[in-house]
Order: C-alpha cells, then sequence, then structure tokens
C-alpha cells in the first residue's frame, strides 16, 4: 500500500479486534483471536516470513466491511487534548464522507493524505460495528498522534569566566530550528552537536550543552531550550612557529595570542594571516603553510599552537608597460595581495590591469602574464611562456625564484565620444544608455566613482551590449533581431564611435488573446486585467507581467494556489508581419481560502503582556480572522511589523485548518515574531564652532506599553544652547475605513539657545562688515551706552499634538489636524543691532489650531520599452511612456497644499491672529518638443491679526502691532522662490540705525551707517514658470520667469489704497515707505546637469527687472550721532543673483 508504520484497526462487539499494520510499505496483515478484547501484536519477524498469509488473512477481514455504510467518521488525538478545530481541519483531508460506502482503498488513501500534510506522527484506524451483524452500517475513527511542531528556542547560559556570549551568536549556529519546524530528536542533537563546536572555537573546551522540550497546552509546540554552561576559557601556553626560511622573531610581538592570553578560532586565524602577511612582504609571494596544529592539555586547560611550512620560492611580479605603487600594485594583483601564485590569481592581475587600462582609453587593450622559473625544472617543458603559468606549482619550487610579467600591447587610445544605434528608429541609445556596459565619455570623470573621463569599454563589454540591444528589439516584438557593432574613427584619428547595426526582421504582432481553463471567472473578467491590446507589437515581458497580473487577481480573491501558463500559437502571415496568438492556461485555480485565526508566537512576557502584545500585532497587520487569505497581505503584514522596528525577526506562515460552512478551504496564520529590545540609548558628542563642545542623549522605545506605540526623550547639551524633547507617537491611533489608521503625534520640546545671532548674519552682515553686535575688546557683549551686558539668548517652548488622514491613495490626498502651543522669550536684546525689530517679540504666547490638505499627483514620465502599453487612465498621450510618483522631478500631474492656523487669546496665547497659505503646482510634457516640460507654481499667502495690541509698549497700536510675529511672517527669495533676490531679501525692510561703540574682527573701534533688514509680512504672492528643455540626456536648458513679492499688509498685495495719514517725523515717513513693496519680476536661465548620485546639479541666473528701491537716512548738518535729518539715500537691491542647489526649483 506505500504506507510505513500505519495501523488500522477493526473493532467488534464480540471480544475480538482485527489489526492492519504496515511497516516499511509492505502490506502485512495479522489476526489473533483472544477474549474481552485483549490485543496480540504479531512480531515483524514472523509477518516478514509469513506475508502473503497475513496479506491474504487481513484481506479476508476487511472484506466482511467493503461495501458497509458508514455511519459516521470521528478523528481522536492521541497524546493530546481534544481540539475541535483542529479535528475539523483532518476531516478535511480525509478522503472518506460519511453515508458512502465502506472501501479499503479509500482508507489507504486517506491516511497517506493524513501523512503528506507533515501534521501527523502515526495515524490508524478503528472500524466500529455497533450494529453487531454483517450488513449495518459501521463507524469509522481517525486515531491521530499529531506531529510536533518547534514554537520556540531558548537559551539559558551560565556567565562565562571569559569573553562573554550572546545568544544571537548562538542562534546563528542553529539548523532547521524555525518556529514550525518539525520537531525531531536528530534536529536537536544535531544543533547541540553546533553549538558544541561554536564554543570550543571560542576556547570552551569545558562546555555542556544540555537540551530540553516543554509542549504546550495543545501538545502539538514545544519550545527548546538548551542550557549552556561554557566553563572556563582555554588560555595559550605556547604558540610555536617553525617555517623553514623565515625568522618569526618580528611578527611575533604582534600577535593576539600571546601566552596566556584566550584562545579562540577566530584569534588563531588572525594570527596565521599576519604570519602569512609578513613572509609575502619579504618577496615570498608563495608560502606553503600547513595547518595550525592546536594540542590541548585537559588537565590545565591550556592550548599549545604548532605552525609549520615553509616560505616558497622568491616572486617577482613585473609590469614594466605600466608603471605603479606598492598600494597600487595590492590592489590590482591579488599575487602581491594574497600570496597565491595560482593560475586563476594571475589571470585576475591580467583582468584587473586590463579594466584600469581601459578606464583610461585603451579600450581594446591585451594583457598576457608570462611566467619563468629559476633555475628552471627539468619536468616543467616549455619557461618563459604563458603557458608556464598554468603549470606553477609552489611544492616543487622551494629556494627557486619565479617571475610573473604581465606584457601589455595597449593599443591606440580613444575617448569614446558617441554610441550610436542605426538601422531602426524603434530604439534609440537615450532608451537602453542605463543598461549598456559601454559608456561615453563623462565631463565629471575626473571625479573619482563618479564616471569615465574617456568612456570605457571592450571587446567583451562590446558583445554584451550587442545582446542586449538585440534583447531590448525583440521586447519590442521583433523576434528575429540581430545587431552588429561597428567601429568608427573620427578624423583626427582620437575620438571612438560605436554603432549598433540593427536589422529588425519581421514585426510579431499580436493576434489574438485567448484564456483557457478558467472556470471561477469569465473570460471577459480576466481579460479586463490584460493590458495587452490585440494588434499590437508582442512583447515577452508584457506577457509575463499580464500573467502575473491574472495571478494577482486570483490571490486577491483568496485563490492564492492558483497557477498559470502562457504560451503563443504562430499564426499565417499578414502582410510582412508575423502572427501570434498568445494564449493563458489556467492550470489550477486552487481552493478559496479563508483565514481561520491568527496566532501570534514568540512574545515575551506574563500572561497579560502577552495578550496585549498579540493585540498590537493584531492591530497592525492588516489580516482578519474570517477575511479572505490573501498573498499580498500577507507579505504586507510582514513588511509592517518590520516597520515597527520592534522585531528582529518576523514569520508568516500558514496551516490548513479544514473548512468552512461553504466548503472553503481555511488556514491559520501562524506569525513567529523575534522582539528586539524595545529600550534603546543613544549617546555621542562633537564640536560646533558656534555651540562649541556639545552633548547627545537619547532614549527611545519602539514598543512602548507593549502596544507598538513609540516614545523618546531627546537631550542635547552645550554651554551655549540646551534643548529637552519629549517624543509619542501612536501610528494607530484611530480607525477608519477598513484598513486604515489614524496617526496621533505628541511632542513637548524646551529649548534655549544663546546663538541668537547666528541667525542675522547672513541677512545683515553685507552691511555691517559682519558686525551683529556690540562686542568690547574682550568678546564681551556691551548696550548702546557701552555697558556690559549679558548675552542674547531666546527660550522656547513649544507642544504640538497632530494626527492625519488619507483621503486618497491613488491621488495621495491627505488631511492633517494639529494643535500647538508655544511660548518664545527673547532676553537681553540691548547688543544686538537689530533689537528694534525684536523688541516688539520679546514675548510671544501661541494657542493654535491648524489644518492642512494636501494632493499630490506628481509622476515622472520615460519611454518605457519592457511593456509598452500601460492603464488608460494614467496614458500621457506618449504611447510607451512609463510614469512613476516623483516629487522631485515631475513631468506630468499636480501638487496642491493649502494650509490654515489660527490663534486665539481664549485659548492661552497673547494674539490672536488667522493665517493662510496655499500653493498649487503643475506640469505638463510636451513631446514634440524634445520632451520639453512646462512647470509653473504659483503661492499665495495671506495673514491677519484679531484685535492688535500694543507690543512695543510705545501706548499706541502702530505699524509693527498690526504685523505677525517675526517668526510667523512670510519670507521669500532666493534658488526655491523669486531667483532674482537673495535668500529670503525679498519684501519690505526697515532701517536699523546702529548706535554705540562697534569693534571689526580686528578689535578696531569701526563707524556704521545706517543700513536695512528685511522684515518679512503678512502677505505672499509668488508665480513661477519654467521652461525644461533637455539639451542631452544629462543636460537641461531651463528659461525662467519669477514674479511675485512679500508684502507688508494683504491690502498691499491688491493696491489697497492707504488712507493713513503720512507721519511728519523724517525717520517714520522712511520706514513707511520701506514697507511698501511692489510686484517683482525676474527672468532668467538656469541649467539642470544630472549626476551619476541620482540627483541633478542645479545652476540658475536670475535678473531682476524691476529691483526694489529703498530710503537709507542720512546725517543732518549738525553731524550728531542721533541727527538723521539729512536728504536720505536711495539703495537700490542688485540685479542679478546665481543660485546653486541640488533637485528642480519646485
Amino acid at each position: 500500500m506505500g504506507l510505513s508504520k500505519k495501523l488500522v484497526q477493526v473493532r467488534k462487539p464480540q471480544g475480538w479486534e482485527g489489526r492492519v499494520n504496515t511497516p516499511s510499505g509492505l502490506p502485512l496483515w495479522g489476526r489473533r483471536l483472544a477474549p474481552n478484547g485483549i490485543i496480540f501484536a504479531v512480531p515483524l519477524l514472523i509477518a516478514i516470513l509469513l506475508a502473503t498469509f497475513v496479506s491474504a488473512n487481513a484481506r479476508s477481514i476487511l472484506d466482511e466491511y467493503e461495501g458497509r455504510t458508514i455511519s459516521s467518521i470521528e478523528i481522536a488525538f492521541e497524546g493530546s487534548p481534544s481540539d475541535p478545530a483542529a479535528e475539523a481541519e483532518f476531516l478535511s483531508i480525509i478522503r472518506l464522507i460519511p453515508n458512502t460506502p465502506f472501501s479499503a482503498v479509500a482508507v489507504r488513501d486517506s491516511l497517506q493524505a493524513l501523512f503528506d500534510s507533515e501534521r501527523v506522527a502515526s495515524a490508524r484506524v478503528e472500524v466500529i460495528d455497533s450494529a453487531g451483524n454483517n450488513t449495518g452500517p459501521i463507524r469509522l475513527r481517525f486515531v491521530i498522534q499529531r506531529q510536533v511542531q518547534i514554537g520556540d528556542v531558548k537559551f539559558e547560559i551560565a556567565a562565562p569566566a571569559g569573553v562573554p556570549i550572546t545568544q544571537d551568536e548562538l542562534r546563528a549556529r542553529l539548523n532547521l530550528s524555525q518556529p514550525g519546524t518539525r520537531l525531531s530528536k536528530q534536529i536537536i542533537s544535531r544543533n547541540a552537536d553546533e553549538l558544541q563546536i561554536y564554543l570550543r572555537d571560542r576556547g570552551y573546551f569545558n562546555a555542556t550543552v544540555e537540551s530540553t522540550e516543554q509542549l504546550d497546552p495543545s501538545g502539538t509546540r514545544a519550545t527548546v531550550t538548551y542550557k549552556i554552561a561554557p566553563g572556563e576559557q582555554a588560555k595559550v601556553a605556547a604558540f610555536n612557529i617553525d617555517i623553514t626560511g623565515f625568522d618569526a622573531a618580528p611578527v611575533r610581538t604582534t600577535l593576539a595570542l600571546q601566552p596566556g592570553t584566550p584562545f579562540t578560532r577566530e584569534a588563531l586565524g588572525q594570527d596565521v594571516t599576519k604570519i602569512r602577511q609578513a613572509i609575502i612582504d619579504q618577496g615570498k609571494l608563495a608560502p606553503l603553510l600547513d595547518d595550525p596544529r592546536v594540542e590541548r592539555d585537559a588537565e590545565k586547560n591550556q592550548i599549545t599552537i604548532s605552525l609549520k611550512g615553509a616560505v616558497g620560492p622568491t616572486v617577482t611580479v613585473l609590469v614594466p608597460d605600466y608603471p605603479m605603487n606598492d598600494k597600487t600594485a595590492r590592489d590590482l594583483l591579488p599575487v602581491k595581495r594574497e600570496g597565491n601564485i595560482d593560475f586563476s590569481a594571475i589571470v585576475e592581475g591580467a583582468r584587473r590591469i586590463r579594466n584600469k587600462l581601459q578606464e583610461q582609453g585603451y579600450f581594446f587593450t591585451e594583457v598576457t602574464p608570462v611566467c619563468t622559473v629559476t633555475p628552471a625544472l627539468p619536468q616543467m617543458g616549455t619557461n618563459g611562456a604563458a603557458e608556464t603559468c598554468e603549470i606553477l606549482n609552489p611544492e616543487t619550487l622551494s629556494g627557486r625564484s619565479v617571475e610573473i610579467r604581465y606584457d601589455i600591447e595597449r593599443g591606440r587610445r580613444f575617448k569614446l565620444t558617441d554610441i550610436r544605434i542605426t538601422g531602426t528608429n524603434k530604439l534609440s541609445y537615450e532608451d537602453i544608455a542605463a543598461d549598456l556596459r559601454t559608456q561615453k565619455a563623462s565631463a565629471l570623470g575626473l571625479i573619482p566613482f563618479v564616471g569615465y573621463g574617456r568612456g570605457y569599454t571592450s571587446l567583451t563589454l562590446l558583445e554584451q551590449d550587442k545582446r542586449t540591444v538585440e534583447a531590448y528589439m525583440k521586447d519590442l516584438g521583433y523576434r528575429h533581431a540581430h545587431a552588429d557593432v561597428l567601429q568608427g574613427v573620427s578624423l583626427n584619428g582620437d575620438n571612438l564611435i560605436i554603432t549598433f547595426q540593427v536589422d529588425e526582421g519581421k514585426l510579431t504582432r499580436i493576434a489574438g488573446v485567448e484564456v483557457r481553463g478558467n472556470k471561477i471567472y469569465t473570460d471577459q473578467r480576466l481579460m479586463d486585467e490584460l493590458r495587452i491590446v490585440t494588434g499590437s507589437p508582442y512583447s515577452r515581458t508584457q506577457a509575463r507581467s499580464d500573467g502575473d497580473r491574472l495571478l494577482a487577481l486570483y490571490a486577491r480573491e483568496g485563490y492564492v494556489n492558483a497557477q498559470m501558463d502562457y504560451s503563443i500559437v504562430e499564426l499565417p502571415l499578414k502582410g510582412s508581419d508575423e502572427q501570434v496568438r498568445l494564449v493563458y492556461s489556467i492550470t489550477n485555480e486552487g481552493d478559496k481560502v479563508y483565514v481561520n485565526q491568527i496566532i501570534v508566537n514568540g512574545v515575551t512576557g506574563d500572561a497579560k503582556t502577552q495578550r496585549t502584545k498579540r493585540e498590537a500585532i493584531a492591530r497592525v497587520i492588516p489580516l482578519v480572522e474570517g477575511d479572505i487569505l490573501r498573498a499580498d497581505r500577507i507579505a504586507e503584514s510582514e513588511r509592517e511589523l518590520y516597520l515597527t522596528d520592534a522585531y528582529r525577526q518576523v514569520i508568516i506562515r500558514t496551516e490548513p485548518a479544514g473548512e468552512t460552512l461553504s466548503g472553503f478551504k481555511r488556514r491559520d496564520v501562524i506569525i513567529d515574531v523575534e522582539e528586539k529590545k524595545p529600550r534603546v540609548m543613544d549617546y555621542g558628542g562633537g564640536f560646533s564652532s558656534d555651540t562649541g563642545a556639545l552633548g547627545l542623549l537619547e532614549v527611545s522605545n519602539v514598543n512602548l506599553m507593549n502596544k507598538l506605540r513609540q516614545g523618546a526623550i531627546r537631550l542635547r547639551m552645550s554651554s551655549k544652547q540646551q534643548r529637552l524633547r519629549f517624543e509619542y507617537l501612536d501610528p494607530r491611533f484611530a480607525r477608519y475605513g477598513q484598513r486604515q489608521f489614524a496617526p496621533l503625534g505628541i511632542s513637548v520640546e524646551y529649548q534655549r539657545d544663546a546663538t541668537v545671532t547666528r541667525f542675522f548674519r547672513s541677512a545683515i552682515d553685507r552691511g555691517t562688515l559682519g558686525i551683529v553686535q556690540r562686542l568690547d575688546a574682550k568678546g564681551n557683549p556691551l548696550d548702546e551706552f557701552g555697558v556690559k551686558v549679558k548675552e542674547p539668548t531666546i527660550n522656547r517652548f513649544t507642544a504640538t499634538i497632530e494626527t492625519q488622514r488619507v483621503l486618497s491613495k491613488k491621488t495621495r490626498s491627505i488631511v492633517f489636524v494639529r494643535y500647538s502651543y508655544e511660548d518664545v522669550r527673547l532676553f537681553n536684546l540691548q547688543s544686538l543691532l537689530v533689537k528694534p525689530i525684536l523688541q516688539p517679540d520679546r514675548a510671544v504666547r501661541l494657542s493654535r489650531f491648524g489644518a492642512s490638505f494636501v494632493r499630490d499627483t506628481r509622476e515622472r514620465c520615460e519611454r518605457g520599452l519592457l511593456g509598452t502599453v500601460r492603464n488608460p487612465d494614467e496614458e500621457t498621450g506618449a504611447p510607451g511612456e512609463v510614469c512613476r510618483y516623483n516629487q522631485l522631478d515631475a513631468t506630468r500631474g499636480s501638487f496642491f497644499n493649502i494650509d490654515y492656523a489660527i490663534a486665539l487669546r481664549q485659548l492661552g496665547g497673547n494674539l490672536s491672529f488667522g493665517r493662510l497659505q496655499a500653493s498649487y503646482r503643475t506640469y505638463y510634457k510636451v513631446n514634440a518638443f524634445r520632451g520639453t516640460v512646462l512647470a509653473a507654481n504659483a503661492t499665495l499667502g495671506l495673514a491677519n491679526l484679531f484685535n492688535p495690541r500694543d507690543r512695543d509698549g510705545n501706548g499706541q497700536i502702530d505699524e509693527n502691532d498690526l504685523t505677525l510675529p517675526i517668526s510667523e511672517r512670510f519670507f521669500s527669495g532666493g534658488s526655491t522662490t523669486l531667483r532674482g533676490f537673495g535668500f529670503e531679501e525679498a519684501g519690505p525692510r526697515q532701517v536699523i540705525l546702529p548706535q554705540g561703540p562697534f569693534l571689526d574682527q580686528n578689535k578696531k573701534q569701526v563707524f556704521l551707517n545706517p543700513f536695512t533688514v528685511p522684515v518679512g509680512g503678512n502677505a505672499l504672492a509668488i508665480v513661477n514658470l519654467e521652461a525644461r528643455i533637455p539639451i542631452s540626456r544629462t543636460l537641461q536648458a531651463v528659461p525662467f520667469y519669477d514674479g511675485g513679492n512679500v508684502f507688508r499688509r494683504v491690502g498691499d498685495l491688491f493696491h489697497k489704497h492707504d488712507n493713513t495719514p503720512p507721519p511728519t517725523n523724517l525717520l517714520a515717513a522712511i520706514d513707511a515707505a520701506n514697507l511698501r513693496a511692489h510686484w517683482a519680476n525676474t527672468v532668467g536661465l538656469g541649467f539642470r546637469i544630472q549626476t551619476p548620485l541620482g540627483g541633478a546639479l542645479a545652476v540658475d541666473y536670475g535678473f531682476l527687472l524691476n529691483p526694489p528701491e529703498f530710503l537709507i537716512p542720512q546725517r543732518g548738518p549738525s553731524g550728531l550721532m542721533n541727527d538723521f535729518t539729512g536728504t536720505p539715500a536711495t539703495y537700490r537691491l542688485k540685479r542679478t543673483q546665481i543660485h546653486f542647489r541640488f533637485t528642480q526649483t519646485f
């Protein structure tokens, strides 16, 4: 019957029983009669001798039940408690059904199916004749001993007397011990031996390893515990080095295994490497070292090491036509680096020299190794030839000299300036450049590891590239395409041109698509999943991709075991084109599978803690009990658990769990996790010219409260800057939809910063000789009267609560909602030049609610030859393009963002205002004009204060009181906004009148003239227009226009008439004039240089058409320090700006 150790037991009420036993696959049947139900086993030897008789006797037993009706089938577990769910699962495996005739063949097949499930250790069938006659119904009982599986592996390690041993080290030595593996004594014993070997390699020769197994309540899963007592680590007694021709004294002191030190195999390997390298450094490049002999004195627990060998021949390596230093020689030549004169090492050196020369433009270099032995061996044959290198044997060359010379034929030196593809208009160099091994000369080739200054190719690489071109053409439908490689040289003889001459052959088109073998889905339903269009060129990649889509459709609906093949049927020619029919054959649709229960193993802690952890895992994963089992959700569950950073290893598997009432399969999802330590402490330090020496301390918990929430405390300390931050994140705070969660983030931060002046250097030091603060000769801050004051500081306390909700994954539409409280205090401003600007905001408390909406459909579309047909709703108008999400260099789509915040005094702040900022970006690709991308951006910012108060303490509501705090104002200017201005230099300005003594960097007293500082405003408007024109594959020209400005008030943006009476004070009138901004226009030209690092280097030159002009007060006729009644001077901003950055502007 083909079964091993399987038992069929027949039971009758008259007091006798019959057994059917099939050891080793041989049907051995025996029957013994006994009163009172006593069973007598037939010895195996007698069964073998009487096999024929026993078999016939057994068949006669079952003949009595053949054809009788089976009234019921039961499952009973032997050695484990009853489990209704598991019993139902095993019933689904059995091939017998109640109310059907009994069949011995069906009994055998059922036993075979049970053993094939790999969940059964042994099984037997009992036949119960309750009717007491030979015609009534019978009952069957399958008695099963369930297979025990490994549930977890633990280690109990006694503290060693030497170097500590970690569990991770031991776990890495185990084999076949993953959770879910069948438990066997052989596996446990083998792993114990592996651990013993590892411990001995670490020097613990007296270590003991014992194993125990603890079954869980179900009796089907076991926890294997290895109890390890390392004992004392062996010490080195002596390290004897006996190498003929080598003086070991110089290297002996550098060895790790000195007498009395702990012994490890790793240290021994390192020491042998040191000895080998010392021999190589003496010119003996082929040392002959025996394996080190390790002898142990068990009584003293000491190790004596003996290393014997010979230095081997003297080896000289020459590269006469390519001089190099020792370091380069070791990098290029394995013979010099590894001490090995095997033929493979010699040939590898030739290959590396050839590659190096090819990088320098000698594309067709030939390097030939030639070996000479002195004195020559008689049996060697030819000496001083390339063939000699193949028969070098260090064991026969001791006392001789070996010369290895690399002869180089450089050939002509070229610069690979162009790669062309001719003979077809279906393929261009730009389409396949990323997959070609041959590379054109690059302007970035002078930078190491970035590019090739003269290009890169060889005959071998050209052959590979030829196959690449042919593969591309075949995937475009030209199945018989052939390519030839042509090499051309320019008139000056230095520039090399590589041409791939393509012979397209006949085009193969798809005449039709057919689906076979499908029963669950209709043909039309499956055809809707395909992206191939009848009449389009045949692409193998697209055909495979569509097959994957069909399998994905089955997997999404729970048919995870579906199988599919595709083939083509050749059809007669249609015109000049070949025709094929594409046939998808569903070879196996499989059964629909539902999740029965989700079992989580590997969590630690007491019962309550484990329950909490399991609930947290169930909340993370997209798998739900009773839902369809989908392969993509299993993979997503694994990914989500890894993303929590709480687990070192996650293994998800499934096991059969019977059937549903509707007859569909059910499977248990078993998640085995290995937890990391949840709490991590990081610390460090550094030095900054601004803050001085600093220290860092971070304590984080990735499994806070055992609910996979995250918390962190971050501390940064220096003499001038202190920062303390508390963070809390619940990634799954509130569920919405079926499988989506809104996160909750809470942060509280306190920061004290005494480096306030660094924030103003870039904005004002152009007009102040770099002076931003009054200082005496010793660097102490002074006020305007020359009195010593304290350093200015900013103290900031912030608390934020934020959540978000995804509205649409397809358009990446997200809503953010937040509440924040911020308390900012400025102290000791007397020494700062910009004190008048900061003074009104020396104490600001903001309590506000905010909301943002983001919609992002930006994509980058590029020609995609492999899989040319896409979803119609993603088509760009250029057939064959593949579009992927890209927020850095988009070619189509749009980005929209709007943010609104309202701050109220009623919520605990001291200011009330509303602030709105919105931006919209759009991209359009013009394929008819070299793939030029038209990009546009519009940004609008509006803000207004409610019930303004006197913030500067002058007793009236003036301009400063009607403006947002400086930290909340709009600023603009720079490489990503208005490129006619410097960074944040656009918009209104305020005049600063320096007062008091000032010292320059040379400690000399200087006089500072009045100057202006950008102060931002309550309104912002920006318009950017660009045309990104490809010049080459790596270069774009970008003409652009930037318009807009920052405005002091919202009314200024819309040219609202200001009815405020003009000030009578000259300085106030100057300030009023400087605060009025006008629309600024900038035109310019930029370049985008694509780098191998993945980004684009951007260079923009902006020309400001109408640069703003500002009034600067001048001293009056009296010449007094405070007399600025003179005729104001006019200061006009610089017209031109050059900006550098990585990535596009927007």
